[in-house]
C-alpha cells in the first residue's frame, strides 16, 4: 500500500516527491547502511571467513565505502541544512565515482591475472594496461591520511591484486563492487536532483 501511495504521488509531481524524499533520513540512513554492510561484508567474511587477505585496490575501495558512511552521516545531522547536504552529497559522489574507478581497475588486473594464455596469444596486448600492474604494500590514501597505520586489520594490504578465486553467478568481487557503486549511482542522482530543486525553490522564496 505505501508503495502504491508513492507512486501514485511521485507520477503526479516527481520533482516536489524528490524534494520530500531527500529531506528524508531514512533515505540517508539506508545509503549509510549498505556502505556498512559492504565494509563489514569484506572484513568478516571474506578477510575472516575465507581468509582472503586485501590488497592494495581493496583497501582503497574499503576507504570509499567510509566515505559513503561518512557523507551519510553528516546529512543525517540535519537532512534540511543545505550546507551540510552540499557537503555530504560531495563527499557521496566523490566516494562513489572513485571507487567504481578502483573497481573497475582491479577487474582489469584480476582478468589478466586469470587469463588462459596458450602459445598463440600475445599475453599483454591481450591483457592490455592491467597486465602491468602491481600491488604496493604502502597505500597512499588521499590527504596522506595513514589509514594503514590507525586502523592496519582494515586499511593495510596484505594480498596482492587480481589473486582471489572468489566467484558467485560468474563475477568476482570487483564485478561486485562495481555493481554496488552503480546502485549507488543510480540511487543519489535524483536525490541529488530533488536537493537541487529544494534548494531552488527555497532561494526563489526568500
Amino acid at each position: 500500500m505505501f508503495i502504491k501511495n508513492f507512486w501514485q504521488q511521485f507520477s503526479s509531481a516527481p520533482v516536489s516527491q524528490l524534494s520530500l524524499l531527500q529531506s528524508n533520513r531514512a533515505v540517508w540512513c539506508l545509503m549509510a547502511g549498505a556502505a556498512m554492510f559492504l565494509i563489514l561484508s569484506a572484513i568478516f567474511y571474506f578477510q575472516l571467513f575465507l581468509a582472503m587477505d586485501p590488497c592494495e585496490l581493496c583497501v582503497y575501495i574499503r576507504f570509499s565505502q567510509c566515505c559513503i558512511v561518512i557523507a551519510g552521516l553528516i546529512i543525517l545531522i540535519d537532512p534540511r541544512n543545505h550546507i551540510l547536504k552540499f557537503l555530504g552529497l560531495l563527499l557521496a559522489w566523490y566516494a562513489i565515482i572513485q571507487g567504481w574507478m578502483w573497481s573497475y581497475e582491479l577487474m582489469k588486473i584480476h582478468d589478466a591475472a586469470h587469463m588462459v594464455v596458450d602459445t598463440s596469444m600475445d599475453f599483454f596486448a591481450a591483457a592490455g594496461d592491467a597486465a602491468g600492474s602491481a600491488c604496493s604494500t604502502e597505500p597512499k590514501f588521499p590527504l596522506n591520511l595513514p589509514l594503514n597505520e590507525w586502523l592496519p586489520f582494515e586499511f593495510e594490504p596484505t594480498g596482492g591484486c587480481g589473486e582471489d578465486d572468489w566467484s558467485l553467478l560468474g563475477m568476482n568481487m570487483a564485478h561486485y563492487c562495481m555493481l554496488a557503486y552503480a546502485v549507488f549511482m543510480i540511487c543519489l542522482a535524483p536525490l541529488t536532483f530533488g536537493w537541487l530543486a529544494a534548494l531552488r525553490k527555497s532561494s526563489v522564496t526568500r
